[in-house]
């Protein structure tokens, strides 16, 4: 036998093998390239339609996506058919989405090319609609509320101040329908709102009409008793408006009373209130639709009469009484804000009814707040005065009083002293609680000042120490009545205990 007899069956086995591998390999190639898209379109702009050719083998098909900025491509589904609806789940704005199947058969896994869908938002968002521009009379500031647009992809809200618009503020989320505006848009004046929605792609749609906050408004009317209120008119109420009301009292006090118009007016109310004790009109207006379901509100304003504006305050913080002249001083404190340049100064020897007016005292230019006066006047065989200030309203028409107060002049043979009633925290000249005795001490002296719980906040042995509002760790005390409480050895060998109590005013 020759020696090649067993070599050319083995090749001819070979070469069928390599055949058959490069037959597959052919096949394979084949089906791979047959494996493509026929079609792939946006059919709107978030659903697009993928169609591919048949790849006989396949037993399902897998198909992969990738986002714009997406690291890979994504499985999104495995099917058996070759076409695929794709909703988008993520918001594509403008921009291309790749995709690319796979067809899965028991070779393997064979992919087509790669192709891509422009997906574009160019529908503009549904318009959202007006509900009410009103005062929020808890915080004493305008609120703007609208109703959501239908549209579900919508991410928020653009509010417009004025017309044309100016660029504002945003309200982000699409049921968040509310906007609160800021503090320095004040109730007072009168402010032109507009809305458009937009979406994530920040398609906006067309804005609202304008609408605007209900604002009154009093004219000055000097000294008169005359009261006018005027308002705007409202637009852009849902239903329409159904009447104005006008809520006002007197003072402050009691029920509202109530003026209603129609919604073409008139937009002025006018009054003449007789009563010289009506010194206030407190007012506020409310727009109701037709249904009368829907209340926008306007500022509550104050109108003050002129002949009724008074200081806010005017008292006398204490007296003191000086042995040596005699003298009485007193500190007094009015309104550092109520412009009257004047102010009088009465006195009653026996009588709280009975007073005498001794004195006239300029506030200076402008007005101050705190005055000192040195009543000369006075005699120690009087035993009591009794003292209190007066200023005119602005038209001068009465006179607003303080309370009145007493001061006993002490005998010369009794040894007493003096203890201030009230100070000022950190004023230069009445600051401190400084004791004056009347006749001479001794070496024993003891000063105590307490909170009204008992608390002690300054102790003092030395005569010239003077309690300035602080505790004893020198920290500021708050404002209020405190009790004080010292022991003295006078001179003539007579020891004394005094107590009372004295308003810290800060």
């Amino acid at each position: 036998m020759s020696p090649h007899t067993h070599i050319l069956p083995l090749s001819r086995r070979l070469l069928s093998w390599c055949c058959f591998s490069l037959l597959l390999l052919l096949c394979s190639q084949a089906s791979a390239q047959s494996l493509q898209f026929t079609r792939f379109v946006a059919l709107s702009h978030n659903v697009g339609q993928l169609q591919w050719s048949a790849c006989p083998d396949a037993t399902a098909y897998a198909l992969y996506r990738h986002y714009p900025a997406q690291q890979g491509f994504s499985l999104v589904a495995t099917i058996n058919d070759t076409q695929y609806l794709d909703t988008l789940r993520r918001v594509v704005c403008s921009d291309t989405v790749g995709y690319y199947v796979e067809a899965l058969t028991a070779a393997g896994t064979l992919p087509s090319d790669t192709v891509g869908i422009y997906y574009q938002d160019n529908v503009p968002t549904a318009p959202c609609a007006l509900r009410i521009g009103t005062v929020d009379t808890t915080l004493n500031r305008i609120r703007f509320t609208w109703y959501p647009t239908p549209d579900t992809d919508a991410i928020g809200y653009y509010i417009c101040l004025g017309s044309p618009c100016i660029d504002y503020d945003t309200v982000w989320g699409r049921l968040n329908t509310t906007y609160l505006f800021p503090p320095e848009f004040s109730p007072d004046s009168q402010y032109l709102f507009r809305v458009l929605a937009f979406d994530s792609c920040f398609q906006a749609s067309p804005l609202t009409p304008p609408c605007h906050n209900p604002v009154i408004s009093f004219p000055d009317t000097g000294c008169t008793r005359h009261f006018s209120c005027t308002w705007n008119r409202y637009i852009n109420m849902p239903d329409s408006v159904g009447h104005y009301r006008l809520h006002y009292r007197l003072n402050g006090q009691g029920p509202y009373h109530l003026f209603q118009t129609g919604p073409d007016g008139p937009f002025r109310f006018d009054t003449v209130i007789d009563d010289l004790s009506v010194q206030s009109v407190t007012a506020f207006l409310s727009v109701d639709n037709v249904p009368d379901t829907l209340h926008a509100l306007s500022q509550l304003r104050t109108r003050h009469f002129a002949n009724g504006d008074t200081a806010d305050y005017l008292r006398i913080l204490q007296v003191r009484y000086d042995e040596s002249e005699p003298s009485v001083s007193l500190d007094i404190d009015i309104d550092g804000h109520y412009p009257f340049p004047e102010c009088y100064l009465y006195r009653s020897q026996g009588s709280d009814d009975n007073f005498d007016q001794i004195a006239t005292l300029s506030r200076g230019t402008p007005p101050q707040s705190l005055l000192h006066y040195v009543d000369r006047t006075v005699s120690r065989e009087a035993g009591r005065y009794v003292y209190r200030v007066g200023i005119p309203d602005l038209c001068q028409q009465r006179l607003q009083y303080s309370d009145t107060v007493q001061l006993l002049l002490p005998e010369v043979s009794k040894a007493s002293a003096f203890f201030p009633n009230a100070i000022i925290y950190g004023h230069p000249h009445c600051g401190s609680f400084c004791p004056t005795y009347l006749s001479p001490l001794s070496d024993g002296y003891q000063l105590d000042i307490f909170t009204r719980w008992g608390q002690r906040v300054f102790h003092t042995s030395t005569l010239s120490d003077c309690w300035d509002g602080t505790n004893l760790s020198g920290q500021p005390l708050p404002q209020g009545t405190y009790v004080y409480r010292a022991h003295v050895s006078h001179a003539d060998g007579t020891v004394h205990s005094y107590h009372g109590t004295v308003l810290l005013l800060r």
